[in-house]
């Protein structure tokens, strides 16, 4: 393609000196055509585009929040595995945080707390086991009739006996009221009208009915018992490992919950300090140092997965990439190793970018047979065999 481009203005020259050599009228120049040829793509059908080798996996990494860096645990060229802490910001503070809420949750989660919560388990079903009991009753007459029948007796002796009380009070109701024998017969009349009174009372109880209110009282303290002992059982399941319902409620396990919550939360605060690789891979670029200040979402590491490489095009036009579909042949040249790979089509981007005016779109290509010595950024030419 250089050699018409050279050899284009030697010709031009050469004709034009002659032209001026000769005296006279100058001598019509016959029309020169050049045959250039055709493009790569034009010549073997298809399209081309430019690319660059890259991982198949890239993760730039930086830290939500701001802070003074602490350590920085890796250097590029280092291998690191999905996990490892690449670098940390200081985090004194978040460290006593983390062991003061765990100590709170073992507290709540300890042998101690499970032993107590089985007992108010058993407390909570015997509650409920009484006042199911007294529910009950409300169906059933308060005594039965040989317990009325012996109350109505001792009524009957009661009266005798108030009456025997009365008349002795009146044989000495005459004297003084500091009168010891008065005051022995005030007392044994009024002791035998309290016992009368009480009998009455208690024979006219045991023959009544339960109110409306007695049996709303009932019921209120059985429905109070049941919730308790659901609450306690959430409360236990909860401590042993059990699952529980999203409605289960409670204080127990309110407290269990929240304290949950409080060391979910500081152990989130102090992963935000450390910078974690998502991938296996190797650095390929460390951006800071310890006692540094790392911004907020300032990319300081990346580490890129290198056991698996690909082909990203730069400049495929908007004029091509209709002709670009995935699972398509591709021919990949790699220019630094100088060899012609087979590759196909894995990705094409649906979102366009903007190359030096131009309209491009990112296609992906995944090598069959990648070859030793290939790396990230090493450039390439693909060209796109014409669709059938």
């Amino acid at each position: 393609m250089l050699k018409p481009k050279i050899i284009l203005p030697l010709l031009l020259c050469s004709a034009l000196a002659a032209c001026r050599s000769v005296g006279g009228a100058p001598t019509p120049l016959p029309t020169v055509v050049l045959e250039t040829g055709g493009s790569p793509a034009q010549l073997q059908g298809g399209v081309t585009a430019s690319g660059v080798v890259v991982p198949a996996r890239e993760a730039e990494l930086a830290f939500a929040l701001g802070g003074i860096v602490e350590v920085v645990n890796v250097a590029v060229g280092e291998a690191v595995d999905a996990g490892q802490v690449l670098a940390e910001l200081e985090n004194a503070e978040l460290l006593i945080e983390v062991g003061r809420t765990q100590r709170n949750l073992r507290e709540l989660t300890s042998p101690a707390a499970v032993s107590a919560a089985e007992q108010a388990v058993v407390a909570a079903r015997q509650k409920v086991d009484d006042t199911q009991k007294k529910v009950n009753a409300l169906a059933y007459p308060r005594a039965s009739e040989s317990l009325i029948d012996n109350i109505e007796g001792q009524i009957e002796l009661a009266r005798e006996e108030l009456a025997e009380a009365t008349e002795d009070f009146r044989d000495v109701e005459w004297k003084e009221h500091d009168d010891p024998e008065r005051a022995a017969a005030v007392v044994a009349m009024t002791n035998a009208q309290m016992h009368l009174n009480q009998l009455i009372a208690n024979v006219n109880w045991y023959k009544g009915k339960p109110s409306d209110l007695d049996e709303a009282i009932a019921h209120a303290n059985l429905d109070s018992a049941t919730s308790a002992l659901q609450e306690a059982e959430w409360h236990l399941a909860a401590l042993n490992g059990e699952p529980i319902p999203a409605e289960a409620t409670g204080t127990g396990l309110a407290e269990l919950a929240q304290a949950e919550d409080e060391l979910a939360a500081a152990q989130a605060a102090l992963e935000s300090t450390r910078l974690v690789s998502p991938i296996a891979g190797t650095v390929v670029a460390v951006e800071i140092a310890a006692g540094e200040y790392a911004s907020p979402g300032e990319v300081l590491v990346v580490v890129d997965d290198l056991s698996r490489l690909l082909v990203e095009t730069t400049d495929l036009s908007e004029r091509d990439v209709p002709s670009v579909s995935i699972g398509q042949e591709a021919t990949v040249h790699i220019e630094a190793l100088d060899q012609d790979l087979p590759g196909r089509v894995t990705a094409v981007s649906q979102v366009a970018e903007t190359l030096g005016g131009d309209v491009v779109y990112k296609t992906t290509i995944e090598l069959e047979s990648p070859p030793p010595g290939l790396r990230p950024g090493m450039s390439v030419e693909v060209h796109f065999a014409a669709p059938e």
